[in-house]
């Protein structure tokens, strides 16, 4: 069977000081008897032939190991619901305090292959630091070998792209370092996830995220080797802001503010269009919004309804305004918490909006593949 895989929202992470992740520190608390359900439901999910190959992938946020996020009493139920399904592969992820020999053996009397993924991140103490992971390499490479001890199976993350010097040389140090003290290596597309400061680090243009053709790129070297997973896309990457303040003025503030500048760096580098939207309408923005809620807006959806369904569905409505080009999908925040009076602009800021406004839809236009183009 292929890999059955379950999501574990088990609380807070321990540490949760990691620059790079916002997984641990949204999470609320769960009960004992919240988790119980969880894994019940999750099992029952399983095929449970006896003759079947059944492996399983938990993942959460922080480690499985850790007994705030997964109690002693719901870890040895794992364990239970293991041997009942007759699991046969189990991959589970930690970090390096929390893996102990007696944690390790309660998960070995599954009778299963036990798999341990910890995310080193770097082989490089100097970078676990300026990431603020919370260990050295040494405690990586001590928990590796207890791994390997208890005849179990290492699996390290190493995140491609962190936010310092040298990442090329960083990141090939990092893999043939890993390679010495792992069975697995997953290479992970570093993106921002919201509540993270490499969030922060992005707005303030001080770091970007690769797409996935320059992700692939920078990991060609590797592609081919068996012990070597290439992951472009960790989880579905959409910007998302804390900050909901409305963005109310005309100038060169509120036409390259941070917001609409991270939120076009997603639609030209990130973003893919619906298959099936091949005929792009580009549409004036409304002074209400949502767009799709201004008169104007209602009376083009009104005349766009009267055709056949397959005409209306293959139509991309694309708006252009201050913050720059904005597909229908994204007409809320921040894209409904702005206003630009068109009576304050003059003649120096009418040639900036041209100049931004032209360039952000040449960008758009090149990431993207339309047959026919309108214009209202």
């Amino acid at each position: 069977m292929e890999m059955a895989t379950l999501i574990l929202n088990s609380g807070q992470c321990s540490w949760g000081k990691c620059i790079f992740c916002g997984y641990g520190k949204i999470y609320k608390k769960r009960t004992n008897k919240e988790l119980r359900e969880i894994l019940d439901k999750f099992f029952a999910g399983i095929n449970t032939g006896d003759n079947e190959d059944k492996k399983i992938k938990i993942f959460g946020s922080g480690s499985f190991f850790d007994e705030k996020q997964i109690p002693k009493e719901i870890f040895e139920y794992f364990v239970e619901k293991c041997r009942e399904n007759k699991i046969s592969e189990i991959y589970v992820e930690s970090r390096p305090e929390f893996i102990t020999k007696e944690k390790i053996l309660c998960l070995k009397e599954t009778k299963a292959e036990i798999n341990i993924a910890i995310g080193l991140e770097s082989a490089s103490d100097r970078i676990l630091k300026t990431i603020n992971k919370g260990f050295k390499v040494k405690d990586f490479e001590k928990s590796a070998n207890l791994i390997h001890s208890l005849n179990c199976k290492v699996r390290t993350y190493l995140l491609v792209n962190l936010p310092v010097k040298n990442r090329k040389a960083e990141l090939e140090k990092s893999v043939n370092y890993a390679l010495n003290f792992s069975d697995s290596i997953v290479l992970i597309n570093l993106l921002p996830h919201e509540n993270s400061e490499i969030f922060d680090l992005w707005i303030k243009g001080e770091w970007k995220f690769l797409n996935k053709e320059e992700f692939f790129g920078a990991v060609n070297n590797w592609k081919n080797n068996e012990k070597i997973e290439l992951d472009a896309e960790t989880f579905k990457f959409i910007p998302r802001f804390r900050d909901t303040k409305i963005l109310d003025g005309v100038g060169e503030e509120f036409l390259t503010h941070p917001y609409f500048e991270v939120w076009q760096d997603y639609l030209q580098r990130w973003y893919k269009k619906q298959a099936n939207k091949d005929i792009v309408l580009f549409l004036p923005c409304s002074a209400k919004k949502p767009y799709s809620e201004s008169e104007t807006h209602k009376k083009i959806l009104d005349v766009l309804r009267m055709l056949d369904r397959d005409k209306y569905n293959s139509i991309h409505h694309v708006m252009i305004s201050n913050p720059g080009v904005i597909p229908r999908e994204f007409e809320n925040f921040p894209f409904n918490a702005y206003n630009w009076d068109e009576k304050l602009e003059n003649e120096f800021i009418k040639k900036r909006y041209i100049e931004v406004t032209k360039e952000r839809i040449r960008a758009y236009l090149k990431s993207q593949k339309y047959n026919e183009f309108f214009v209202f």
